[in-house]
């Protein structure tokens, strides 16, 4: 089994980001004090997320070969 490339922990970078945006959005840590840039926490996790999926499918096709 190959290490995952660079497109993963990328991925992995923005989704915990967007995560943590989320937690901060819904006042998990109290007030928000970032609320300008936190109200797009979604799109950093669903693009992260996307992300990560590209890079597997390119780990899975060199793989395969």
């Amino acid at each position: 089994m190959k290490k995952p490339n660079l497109a993963v922990y990328i991925a992995l970078i923005v989704v915990v980001i967007g995560l943590i945006f989320q937690f901060l959005e819904m006042g998990l840590f109290g007030e928000n004090p970032i609320s300008g840039i936190t109200k797009y926490h979604q799109i950093l996790f669903w693009g992260g997320i996307a992300i990560w999926a590209i890079g597997h499918m390119k780990k899975e096709s060199s793989d395969k070969e």
